[in-house]
C-alpha cells in the first residue's frame, strides 16, 4: 500500500497524488491533484474524509533546477 497523507499535513514533496475520497456515495472515488512542497493537504469541500497518495513526483516550476523563473 502506497504511504498515505493526511488533510492538515504539510506536503513534503512537490507532485501529483491521487486524491481519494473516504465516506458517503463518494467512497473511494479517486482524483489527480497537484501538492506543492510546504503548503498543507486540503480537506474537501464536500464534507467526506479524504486521504493522498503520491503518483509521482513533480518538482513546482519556480524550484526547478533547469527552469528560470524570473523570465
Amino acid at each position: 500500500m502506497a504511504d498515505t497523507f493526511r488533510p492538515g499535513e504539510i506536503v513534503t514533496v512537490s507532485g501529483i497524488y491521487s486524491a481519494v475520497l473516504e465516506g458517503g456515495d463518494n467512497e473511494g472515488r479517486t482524483f489527480d491533484a497537484t501538492c506543492v512542497e510546504g503548503d498543507r493537504f486540503p480537506s474537501t469541500r464536500i464534507g467526506v474524509g479524504v486521504h493522498y497518495e503520491l503518483k509521482y513526483e513533480a518538482p513546482y516550476s519556480h524550484q526547478h533546477p533547469e527552469l528560470n523563473p524570473r523570465k
